[in-house]
C-alpha cells in the first residue's frame, strides 16, 4: 500500500488539512516522515508555480496524485450545481485552471464540495435531478477539456452535515450510471472517505467491499476526523478488505491537524503501516 497526505497549496480555513501555508516546507516534511505522495489543495491555479513544485517532488521521490478543488467552494461558493450558470461557469472555469497544473502530475482531479448544494427542501426529489443535471454537464466539459491530457475525476460522497447532493457511495454509483451514455466512466472513478463514510454508510468495510470496482482512491481519517487510531473505525478490517480487493490505489490521509500538525501526520502513518502487514 502508498500512502499520500492533504496539503493545502495555501492558508485555509478548510479544517481537515494537516499541513497548510509554506507549500516547500511542507512538501519536504512529508517526504521526511515517510509519504509516498501528497494530494493538494488548490484555490487559485495561477499562483501555483509548475516547475518549482515538480522539481521539489521529483528530487524527493514523491508523486503527486491528485488535486482537490473543495477550496473553489468553500471560499467563494463557486459550484457545479447553482442555479446560477453564471456561478456554474466560474466553478468549471476554475476547474479548468485546476487540471492545467494537474496534467503535469498526470493527477486526478478530486470532485468534493465543489458539486454545491441544494438549497431547498421543496421539492427535493425534483431539485436532485436538476442539480445532478447541472454537474452532469460540467463533469462533461472538464472532461472534454483534458481529454488530451487523459485527467481522471474522483466523485467523492460526503455526509449529510455539509452536502445534501451524494451522500453515500451508492449514490455516486447510480449517479454515474444515470450518465453512463454522456459521461466516460473510464475516467471518473470514487474518492472513498472513512470519516464520511461512518456517518453515512450502514457498514463501511461493506461498502468498501460492494463499490470495490469503482472505488479509484481513498481518504483515512477516524470517526472523530483525528487521525486512524484517536476514533473507533475498524481499520484493521477496512485494509483487510482492500487487501483482498487488490486495490492498487493510494490511502491518503485527510483529518484534523490533532493533537498537532507534526503529531497527526506521524501517527496515522505509523498506524496504519501497523495494520498493513497481510
Amino acid at each position: 500500500m502508498k500512502y499520500s497526505i492533504v496539503i493545502s497549496v495555501s492558508k485555509t480555513k478548510f479544517g481537515p488539512v494537516v499541513f497548510k501555508g509554506n507549500l516547500n516546507e511542507n512538501i519536504i516534511k512529508a517526504s521526511r516522515m515517510g509519504y509516498d505522495g501528497v494530494e493538494l489543495a488548490v484555490r487559485k491555479s495561477e499562483s501555483f508555480k509548475i516547475d518549482e513544485v515538480k522539481k521539489l517532488i521529483k528530487k524527493h521521490n514523491l508523486e503527486v496524485l491528485s488535486l482537490g478543488t473543495g477550496q473553489i467552494y468553500g471560499e467563494e461558493g463557486l459550484n457545479f450545481s447553482d442555479p446560477n450558470k453564471s456561478i456554474r461557469d466560474k466553478a468549471v472555469e476554475r476547474t479548468k485552471g485546476i487540471i492545467d497544473i494537474a496534467k503535469h502530475f498526470n493527477a486526478s482531479i478530486i470532485i468534493g464540495l465543489i458539486r454545491g448544494k441544494i438549497n431547498t427542501q421543496e421539492n427535493f426529489d425534483e431539485e436532485l435531478n436538476k442539480a445532478e443535471e447541472r454537474i452532469r454537464q460540467c463533469l462533461e466539459e472538464l472532461l472534454s477539456y483534458s481529454e488530451k491530457e487523459s485527467i481522471n475525476f474522483l466523485i467523492e460522497p460526503i455526509n449529510r452535515y455539509e452536502t445534501n447532493i451524494f451522500n453515500r457511495l451508492d449514490e455516486v454509483n447510480n449517479f454515474l450510471l444515470k450518465f453512463r451514455e454522456k459521461l466516460d466512466l473510464d475516467r471518473i472513478g470514487i474518492l472513498a472517505d472513512t470519516f464520511h463514510m461512518n456517518i453515512e454508510e450502514p457498514i463501511i468495510y461493506k461498502s468498501f467491499e460492494n463499490f470495490s470496482n469503482v472505488i479509484k482512491h481513498i481518504h483515512f481519517a477516524d470517526s472523530n476526523r483525528w487521525p486512524p487510531g484517536y476514533g473507533h473505525i475498524d481499520f484493521k478490517k477496512i485494509i483487510q478488505v482492500l487487501k483482498k480487493n487488490r486495490y492498487k490505489g493510494f490511502i491518503s490521509f485527510e483529518m484534523l491537524p490533532l493533537p498537532d500538525s507534526d503529531t497527526a501526520a506521524k501517527d496515522a502513518l505509523e498506524f496504519i503501516k501497523k495494520l498493513d502487514f497481510w
